[in-house]
């Protein structure tokens, strides 16, 4: 939503900026993924707060139930510690709340925004194929904002890449402008050519990781277990194969197994072993 910070290269594997609602430096996470955590979700009116700096409920006026029962008012906690939320009263939201009314993500907007037709969408979709359509629709017809979240979302799930057609493989295609952006990696793992963006003064991150993983070599030749070993047996710190053979693996198994956007510029050397175990086993690595 408008509050929201855009996508930025530099926190490509890291985190971004904080939003009112992870202050307390969290792993960057999408609107989608948010939604998938949270037991509920809805766009909210803040009716009444704890009172500035102070710990307690928030109550929340709901104006429309995008996950979980219906009901006319929530409550969302509010925390005194580097983890303050930062409800107003009065504003509108989208609030994502754990079962016991725990605050994941609080997002203010306007009516209407962008950020937040995009989520409905999302929340509307009851299959993987919907699913595709909510995110090829954000990536092609929204703002940059929305686009590149939508794209970051889709470049980390390979069951919905696999479920791309080919009138959405060309509005994808269509969609890509010259710049760095989440949706080069996108096109890269469905195996389509993308247009390079501008050289600039600092990395093309995305581009650079849709390069790595778009030429087929002998890694498309071996099984799981062959690629499992690549992954186990890679060189520390920064390893392109080993990037590769675990993009092999999500294909091959049809899952993620980790948000190739982490893995995608290396990770410490103990946990490429988790993800090997994950990539012979099939279920996803803890993150």
């Amino acid at each position: 939503m408008i509050a929201r910070t855009l996508l930025a290269a530099a926190a490509l594997f890291l985190l971004v900026t904080p939003r009112p609602a992870s202050a307390c430096s969290k792993p960057y996470m999408t609107q989608f993924e948010l939604f998938e955590q949270a037991a509920r979700v809805a766009e909210v009116r803040v009716e009444e707060t704890p009172g500035r700096h102070q710990a307690g409920m928030a109550r929340l006026h709901v104006l429309r139930t995008l996950k979980g029962s219906p009901r006319a008012t929530l409550q969302g906690e509010e925390t005194n510690t580097s983890c303050h939320v930062g409800y107003r009263t009065g504003r509108r939201a989208v609030v994502f709340l754990g079962p016991r009314g725990e605050t994941i993500a609080y997002h203010e907007g306007r009516a209407g925004d962008p950020q937040a037709l995009a989520l409905r969408a999302f929340a509307a979709a009851k299959d993987p194929d919907a699913r595709v359509r909510a995110l090829v629709d954000a990536i092609a017809g929204g703002p940059e904002a929305v686009k590149d979240e939508a794209a970051w979302y889709l470049a980390n799930r390979p069951e919905l890449l696999a479920r791309i057609d080919l009138p959405a493989r060309e509005r994808l295609l269509a969609a890509a402008e010259p710049r760095d952006q989440p949706l080069l990696v996108v096109l890269a793992r469905l195996e389509l050519d993308f247009p390079p963006p501008p050289p600039n003064h600092y990395r093309n991150d995305y581009a650079e990781l849709a390069a790595l993983l778009r030429p087929r070599d002998e890694l498309d030749d071996l099984g799981v277990e062959g690629l499992a070993e690549q992954v186990e047996r890679g060189r520390e710190g920064y390893d392109p194969q080993r990037i590769r053979a675990m993009d092999r693996c999500e294909r091959q198994t049809g899952r993620m197994l980790y948000p190739l956007l982490r893995y995608g510029h290396g990770l410490p050397g103990q946990f490429w072993a988790q993800l090997a175990a994950a990539c012979r086993t099939g279920e996803p690595a803890k993150h």
